[in-house]
């Protein structure tokens, strides 16, 4: 997601706005200062013996505060102060809008993680140690053990003589009714047997006699065989067939017992097969619930920049109003300065008659609330 604000950099236009306006303030109060001196030295002229007894020197300011009070409105005006403040709420919405869909994202994940978290506990751990066993370790103990039943048959057969293509045939295929018959054997022990032993050994003789014949008749043919080439050579021939069938029979019964007792049922299989995609949609829900951590986290940081770039600016705003405020009392005080040294001090009748004769300037900028340019702390 693009990112919702962007860095800017600082604010020169502004700087060189706020920089005319302080001239422009120093030069129009240097103008209204000699303006209100002018009235004073009017007001100097009157007859004070004539004047209303409630009469007060606010009513002789003429145009004072109505001149700074333009001041004042011209710095707003230019400043657009009040927007600032519309942007920064406008800021602060926008951001909490992205950043609780962010958190509805992430609350959706934490909800994902947690129900799939909870399927897994110590009986799948121990349901991944067994499928990895035999997985890892007993299936190659088997491949292991027909390539020995390979070798081992052609080793025999050889010995027994003839050529060695033969041998190597009747090696094959011994190997591999080994692997595959001893695969077949426990499965329809445990299907057939419900769970009772003498119900499972009497399936198991069931197919283990077959196989047992099988050897012997390939061990039996074979050695009839090369007796009918060679009947000069029977005496010297091994003629038993019983050593290589019990070598491929006593293989066969290794592999039916890693298979009985290591290999996973297919229920075990499947619910392995739903760990692993369990896993692994854990691992992918995990990483995004990082990755939306991270940009809702760096939304925040650019927004506090922002809002700190709205208050800074207030907040010189705010310093040249009260400039303006303080040299609109000033020209008061050179007013009346000006108006007691011209009247020798009788216009004072004026100036006790109100305590405070100086109209209050309506300012824009004395009161900024900080709060609306801080985010909450529940924000994230």
């Amino acid at each position: 997601m693009m990112k919702l604000f962007k860095k800017k950099t600082p604010r020169t236009h502004e700087r060189l706005v706020f920089k005319e306006l302080k001239n422009e303030i120093d030069t129009t109060d240097a103008s209204l200062i000699i303006k209100h001196q002018k009235t004073a030295q009017k007001i100097a002229a009157m007859n004070f013996d004539e004047l209303l007894k409630n009469s007060k020197i606010s009513s002789f300011l003429g145009s004072m505060k109505a001149d700074y009070q333009r001041l004042i409105d011209k710095i707003d005006q230019i400043l657009s102060g009040a927007l600032n403040i519309l942007q920064s709420a406008q800021d602060i919405s926008n951001a909490k809008a992205v950043i609780e869909d962010y958190n509805r994202k992430i609350k959706e994940t934490e909800d994902k993680l947690t129900l799939l978290k909870g399927k897994l506990n110590e009986a799948s751990d121990k349901l991944v140690a067994k499928v990895k066993s035999w997985t890892h370790q007993k299936v190659w103990v088997l491949y292991i053990l027909a390539g020995f039943e390979l070798v081992a048959n052609f080793g025999v057969y050889q010995l027994l003589g003839g050529g060695a293509i033969s041998a190597i045939a009747i090696s094959l295929i011994s190997a591999l009714v080994i692997f595959w018959w001893g695969h077949i054997t426990p499965k329809y022990v445990v299907q057939l047997g419900n769970g009772k032993p003498k119900r499972q050994l009497l399936i198991f003789i069931v197919f283990a006699v077959p196989i047992f014949v099988i050897f012997y008749l390939f061990s039996s043919l074979r050695i009839k065989s090369l007796i009918l080439m060679n009947p000069k050579m029977a005496d010297v021939f091994v003629s038993s067939p019983i050593v290589p069938t019990l070598i491929n029979f006593f293989g066969y019964l290794i592999a039916c017992y890693l298979v009985f007792v290591y290999r996973p049922r297919k229920e075990e299989l499947n619910a392995y097969k739903k760990y692993k995609l369990d896993t692994k949609a854990i691992s992918d829900l995990t990483k995004l619930r990082e990755t939306l951590i991270a940009e809702r986290n760096s939304e925040v940081p650019e927004l506090q920049d922002k809002l700190k770039d709205h208050y800074n600016f207030l907040l010189l705003a705010q310093q040249l109003e009260t400039d303006v405020n303080t040299r609109y009392q000033g020209c008061f005080e050179e007013f009346r300065t000006e108006l007691y040294l011209r009247t020798n001090s009788k216009c004072d009748v004026l100036f006790q008659a109100e305590k405070k004769p100086l109209p209050v300037l309506e300012l824009k900028y004395q009161n900024i609330d900080k709060t609306q340019f801080e985010l909450c702390d529940n924000l994230i």
